[in-house]
């Protein structure tokens, strides 16, 4: 019975914070407001937490014991993302997307790169990911004051709703102070040692191999309509997109309302023109004009031939190196 009594006399607790704490005063702001209703849940669900001076308020911590983020480090992170009701509205872990039922294979998991000091990650989430150390954990939660972007980048920040309190759990993976020399490059040259004999660069960030070759009379003029077979995947084997069914369907990204037909592609002879021409990334372009009709290869290279700083949600993240695996049909 006492128990129950207790029981009835938090919720009666946080029913009345909440009130009170939702009580628009008079000229009172949206984030005012919201200011009030963080406090309460803190005082209610994880009293003592620390606030800083920007509004922050830190419910777990562990520093870490590996690198420290700098002001310009790209760091890799694990996060889920949650609302005060505890409703999780984002996460990039496959353990937690799995318990949700909203597990994808089309959906990217493991951890997303982001760069610190660009004006494209909320405040409250640099501001604690800049106390940490690589294999930190950290569990914060802020208003819509610290809930704002000068640049947007990354699909997490524009995806979220910045006007009510959210709670961040972060992990920091590892950090790197250069996204391309030390992430990128070496990637893209042990997955060259390991599957095509330590095939050399033809220019910076960009390999190339034909798997299929045929004779120079089948060159492709400019301005040639051509069709393409293709399977684009991550150097981990994720397979992201393809227009060609049975893999679709392997690697469980078929979608029944999609077009499994060859590419049509204008050939151009230079990049510039190909990607505008076509909508198509650099690489692919750039993999495509050195081919011939009947010929299959295969091309991979860092991400500023692919989708970039900016990725392509929900499938590719930040900074990815991607390999294409590509056919043109004969003439």
């Amino acid at each position: 019975m006492l128990r129950y009594r207790l029981l009835l006399s938090a919720l009666a607790m946080v029913t009345a914070l909440t009130l009170v704490s939702c009580a628009k005063e008079v000229g009172e702001t949206n984030e005012e407001i919201q200011a009030r209703v963080l406090e309460s849940w803190i005082n209610v669900k994880h009293p003592g937490s620390e606030k800083t001076s920007s509004g922050l308020y830190v419910i777990e911590y562990l520093e870490g014991t590996g690198r420290q983020v700098t002001d310009s480090s790209y760091v890799f992170v694990k996060y889920t993302v949650r609302e005060l009701s505890g409703n999780i509205v984002a996460t990039n872990d496959k353990a937690v997307s799995e318990q949700l039922g909203k597990f994808s294979y089309s959906s990217h998991y493991g951890y997303n790169i982001w760069r610190v000091d660009q004006d494209a990650l909320y405040a409250g989430v640099e501001e604690i990911l800049k106390r940490m150390r690589v294999g930190g954990r950290a569990t914060v939660a802020f208003t819509p004051a610290l809930a704002t972007l000068s640049v947007t980048i990354y699909s997490l920040f524009s995806s979220l709703d910045g006007t009510v309190p959210l709670i961040f759990e972060l992990e920091l993976l590892d950090c790197v102070e250069n996204i391309y020399t030390d992430y990128e490059e070496p990637m893209l040259r042990l997955y060259s040692e390991k599957y095509y004999d330590g095939l050399d660069t033809i220019k910076r960030g960009f390999y190339f191999a034909k798997i299929k070759e045929v004779s120079a009379e089948d060159s492709i003029p400019t301005e040639a309509q051509i069709k393409i077979r293709y399977i684009g995947h991550m150097l981990d084997g994720v397979v992201f997109d393809t227009n060609i069914q049975d893999t679709a369907k392997r690697y469980r990204i078929y979608d029944s309302k999609k077009s499994y037909e060859a590419m049509d592609v204008t050939f151009k002879d230079n990049i510039a023109d190909f990607k505008q021409s076509n909508s198509i990334i650099e690489g692919f372009a750039d993999a495509i004009m050195r081919m011939r009709y009947g010929e299959k290869a295969v091309a991979f290279f860092w991400s500023q031939a692919g989708y970039g700083a900016g990725g392509s949600s929900p499938a590719i993240p930040e900074y990815t190196p991607l390999c294409f695996e590509i056919e043109v049909k004969e003439k």
